[in-house]
């Protein structure tokens, strides 16, 4: 036994370069087995915790109402809402808050709500001071603003008409008037109250359905005395999620069970009183989709380390097949001696046993040190590294499948005839069955898959073949590779007798040396997978950055309840060079979703991705959707129009001017008469005051009555309290209204010297001539979406709200929609056109480092911090599947090092043979340099192949996934496609690194096989 071992150390020591590789490549594949189920367990768990963390808090906590018993005081109720929440909430969650709120009152044009809560002055912004008396109340500084209440002095609260009560089913507050002791901001987080929306106002509204929905102040913060005695009060108890860096998916199962303890919207007797669910919880959600992200990881993990693991292997097979064949001698003198067969097989299989046994404890180490390396620089700080037992499993299988290639390594040299190891010669033999049947498993197997992803009917979900493609075609390619580099060289060969010495001898080489072309498989296995990790890591980016700018357009999303028209006056007085806000919306539309933007702004402050509109910049964007005209904006308490009138007509000429609408109710003026000749008349605009759009006009009879007209009109001037209105004319673009249910009187319409004349003429019947400002057309200028279905562009009308187009381009994406929409400007959607507020869903885009001073005047307007573009890209960037995509880039590199290694212990183990076949050249009278060209050629050949194979094999890979995946849910329409774009300077850029590593590595052999190519080198090989 002890001359066993002696023999062990001393065979490993005098094969120390093979030894110390092999040993490298057993520990990089058990370590990689290992890494792989670690791996994929905390990416899980880390997706859960990301996941949950920029989730906002009202979607993952739970809110309950407490209707109280009447006998019951504030105190007791809120003990009574703790005490039932605490009961039904198993899993990790923070301790519950709960506030004291008081029915809805008529009460300052709308409904008004009184909430006590502990601690809420501490966790809100305040102005002023907190109320510590009945009657006094805090306001939301927008409302404060609104109804013209003074910090300090009593507010009169005062109500509807008790009809108006009745029909709203509300009543009127136990209090007259209110002391406003201070005012607060909405919180910009939900750190301390689980929905901040709540703490905002909500202006008035018209639906679809004729409904109405009157304006509504923030929640006046006041004392729980103060609640308690306006009566009918219920107790609000909130509960936030924790979400602590060790969260499992088993933890979360418990918490979404818990969700739903408390049905929503259904009264459960507890003590104390009733309670209902009335929140917006989707733990449920969360859950599905965790359970899909863990089995996204798992398919996409275990690729990236099977083909770490397969390459590990292979280079492992070559290194110990020549291990193995420097052993002939030895083996062969053990033959001579009358070894069995059984003892001659443990002597074989004694060195590799030995690396084994030294790699495993250096694999499992490497293993849960890159994986903590790994867990501590990508996932959720303080995640604890997770040790599963599939890590142990995968590991004890990479080791048995060692153990094999030991094996068959060992085998190919004992099962040799006595007489072939004693021959010393090495010649070239036919493969064995075997192998050739495992190529062309492997040739079949990769067609079959490719041909499938091929077919596909398009994209679907990332799953194990969309990895496994690439090491497939990776293998293919380099078999492939070797046997054609061979073909051609013996071909070569044949062809190039009597031509250039240094050809003929570099292709013999190719020909005859088997060892030389092996080395192909690996390194084009190594190239394809970095070339795909690198491809598809780059484009999965930019996809990400697409579908977090679809939801969130710009660095900032404020969340907001105003109007498009309301939100749109708000940025132009918060910024008006706009060079920092913008108001966008989108409204949903079946088959045509509206996605709608303010274009003047547009290219500034939004955050817009090439791939959104590839060959287009964002400024031609603009200018295919901007209209013709700008509408001007008036400012001021009194409107004066002068119109000379040369028409002939059966009733005086009157004037309606339109301003939109504010609050569901459009904003109208009447001007007139305005007799034959030139008038000018006034009227007062109380309501535009602090701006309002001049959006349209009508000309006709008074009190907007048709009538008979024929002449002409000009428009000669528009002026608000004296002053002439900037872009009132020129520039403004006034057309006839677009609108086909009018009928107009209009015949010609033209602008000069600043004043717009018209034509109009209603025959023999009556009319009005009724004129839109802004250019706009009928079909306005819209830009489509892919997703966008044609026929519902067809059926597109002003009914309920939407507006015709006209589609001007294609683009890919666009805010909110994504490929699913039609980008339109705000001035085609709204201008001088009634829009059901319920229709808009509205947000404000704040771009990177807009001043302090504009962000805190939107937070007192009441908008809150919807999300944030490096919110999205973080969640996105935390998904499964972006990890295992860096995995991937862990992995090409680790290949590529391995591969590295593998040629140099390959070239070192080459070098005595190719010194002896340099050194018999030289002998002979070949020059020195002719021979170093040869070596030259025969390793850039090789080289070049495997390089050339493997960018090939794995831009192919990344062509057929990407184009056959969607990296996100594929019910979404709002999901922008994933673009399969092959970049050519970055295959550039790889061939020339392979170029110039590979072609050093053939200088170097080369310059050290002529170097050592002596006489005295064939001399010391007879012996």
């Amino acid at each position: 036994m002890i001359q066993l071992l002696g023999a062990i150390v001393r065979g490993l020591r005098s094969r120390a370069l093979l030894s110390a590789g092999s040993v490298l490549l057993t520990a990089l594949a058990i370590g990689s087995a290992v890494l792989g189920p670690v791996f994929s367990e905390a990416v899980t768990n880390s997706y859960i915790v990301t996941r949950l963390q920029e989730t906002p808090a009202g979607l993952t906590g739970l809110s309950r109402v407490l209707t109280p018993d009447s006998t019951s005081s504030v105190e007791q109720a809120e003990r009574d809402a703790v005490a039932v929440a605490d009961a039904v909430n198993v899993g990790p969650w923070a301790p519950s808050v709960t506030t004291v709120e008081s029915p809805r009152f008529m009460a300052l044009r709308g409904a008004v709500r009184f909430w006590a809560r502990d601690g809420a002055c501490e966790s809100l912004e305040v102005t002023g001071r907190c109320p510590e008396r009945v009657g006094e109340v805090l306001m939301l500084t927008a409302d404060v603003e609104t109804t013209g209440a003074t910090l300090g002095e009593p507010l009169t609260l005062a109500t509807f008409e008790p009809v108006e009560l009745q029909r709203l089913g509300l009543e009127r507050p136990g209090l007259d008037q209110v002391v406003v002791v201070g005012s607060y901001d909405t919180p910009r987080t939900d750190e301390d109250w689980l929905i901040p929306s709540r703490l905002t106002k909500s202006n008035e509204q018209t639906s679809i359905n004729g409904g109405y929905q009157p304006y509504t102040p923030a929640p006046f913060i006041t004392t729980p005395e103060t609640v308690e005695a306006l009566g009918g009060w219920t107790v609000r108890v909130d509960t936030h999620l924790s979400i602590p860096a060790d969260l499992t998916p088993e933890q979360l199962d418990e918490a979404a069970a818990a969700a739903v303890a408390v049905p929503r919207d259904t009264e459960v007797e507890v003590e104390g009183g009733t309670i209902r669910a009335d929140d917006t919880n989707s733990l449920a959600d969360v859950v599905e989709e965790v359970r899909f992200q863990q089995s996204t990881a798992r398919s996409s993990i275990a690729p990236a380390v099977l083909s770490l693991v397969l390459v590990a292997l292979a280079l492992l097979m070559r290194l110990l097949n020549a291990a193995s064949e420097l052993r002939v001698p030895e083996l062969a003198l053990a033959s001579l001696r009358g070894v069995t067969a059984r003892r001659l097989w443990g002597l074989g299989l004694a060195e590799p046993l030995g690396i084994l046994l030294i790699a495993t404890p250096l694999g499992i180490a490497f293993g849960m040190g890159l994986s903590f390396l790994l867990v501590r620089s990508w996932l959720v700080p303080g995640l604890p590294v997770p040790l599963p037992w599939a890590s142990w499993v995968a590991g004890a299988l990479v080791l048995l499948a060692a153990f094999a290639v030991a094996c068959v390594a060992v085998g190919l040299v004992v099962r040799e005839s006595l007489a072939s190891q004693l021959s010393g010669v090495r010649r070239p033999v036919a493969a064995r069955r075997w192998s050739v049947i495992a190529q062309l498993t492997l040739v079949a197997l990769a067609v079959a898959v490719l041909a499938s992803k091929l077919s596909a009917s398009g994209p679907g979900e990332p799953d194990a073949t969309d990895l496994v493609l690439p090491v497939l075609l990776a293998v293919v390619a380099g078999l492939a590779a070797t046997r054609l580099t061979a073909m051609l060289a013996t071909w070569w060969t044949a062809r190039s007798r009597g031509r250039s010495l240094s050809g003929f001898v570099s292709s013999r080489a190719i020909s005859r040396r088997q060892e030389g072309t092996l080395v192909i498989l690996p390194i084009t296995a190594a190239i394809a997978v970095a070339v795909f990790g690198v491809g598809v890591y780059d484009s999965a980016a930019t996809w990400r950055t697409s579908v977090a700018a679809t939801v969130s357009p710009a660095q900032t999303t404020w969340a907001t309840t105003l109007t498009l028209s309301e939100a749109i006056d708000l940025t132009r007085k918060v910024d008006p060079d706009g060079d920092w806000i913008m108001a966008a919306g989108s409204a949903t539309n079946p088959g045509a979703n509206f996605s709608i933007v303010d274009s003047s702004r547009l290219e500034r402050v939004a955050t817009w991705p090439a791939t959104w509109s590839p060959g287009l910049e964002v400024g031609q964007v603009v200018d295919d959707i901007r209209p013709a005209g700008v509408v001007p904006t008036v400012t001021g308490k009194r409107l004066t129009l002068t119109i000379d009138n040369q028409a002939e007509m059966t009733a005086d000429l009157a004037v309606e001017v339109r301003f939109g609408s504010r609050g569901g109710r459009p904003l109208k003026a009447y001007l007139g008469p305005f007799p034959r000749g030139e008038q000018t008349r006034s009227v007062r605009i109380p309501f535009c005051k602090d701006g309002c759009p001049l959006e349209g006009m009508t000309l006709g009879g008074g009190a907007g009555t048709n009538t008979a007209m024929s002449g002409t009109l000009r428009l000669a001037g528009i002026e608000v309290d004296g002053a002439p209105v900037d872009g009132a004319i020129d520039g403004a673009g006034w057309t006839p209204t677009p609108d086909p249910s009018v009928r107009t009187s209009i015949v010609e319409m033209t602008e000069s010297d600043g004043g717009l004349d018209m034509t109009v003429d209603t025959g023999d019947s009556v009319g009005m001539a009724r004129i839109t400002v802004g250019g706009i057309t009928r079909d306005r200028p819209a830009l489509a979406g892919p997703g966008v279905q044609q026929r519902a562009i067809a059926k597109l009308d002003e009914g309920f709200g939407l507006i015709p187009v006209a589609q001007v381009g294609e683009i890919e994406g666009m805010p909110f929609t994504g490929p699913s929409g039609l980008l339109v400007d705000y001035s085609s959607f709204i201008t001088d056109h009634s829009v059901y507020d319920n229709l808009v869903t509205v947000r404000v885009l704040a771009r990177e480092g807009t001043p302090a001073s504009i962000e805190a005047a939107l937070s007192e307007a009441g908008l809150t911090v919807g999300t944030t573009l490096a919110q999205e890209r973080h969640v996105l960037d935390q998904s499964a599947y972006a990890l295992a995509l860096r995995l991937y880039g862990v992995v090409a590199a680790l290949v590529l090092a391995m591969a590295l290694a593998g040629l140099f212990v390959s070239a070192a183990v080459q070098l005595p043979a190719r010194r002896r076949d340099a050194a018999a050249l030289r002998v002979v009278g070949v020059p020195k340099g002719a021979v170093m060209v040869a070596v030259v050629r025969e390793l850039a050949v090789v080289l070049g192949s495997a390089a050339i194979a493997g960018i090939l094999a794995g831009s192919l890979a990344q062509w057929v996934v990407l184009r056959t995946i969607t990296l996100g849910y594929a019910d979404d329409p709002t999901t922008p496609a994933l673009v399969a774009a092959i970049s050519p300077l970055r295959l550039v850029v790889l061939a020339l690194l392979a170029a110039a590593v590979f072609g050093t590595v053939a200088l170097i052999s080369a310059s050290m096989t002529v170097r050592g190519a002596r006489g005295a080198t064939l001399r010391e090989s007879a012996r």
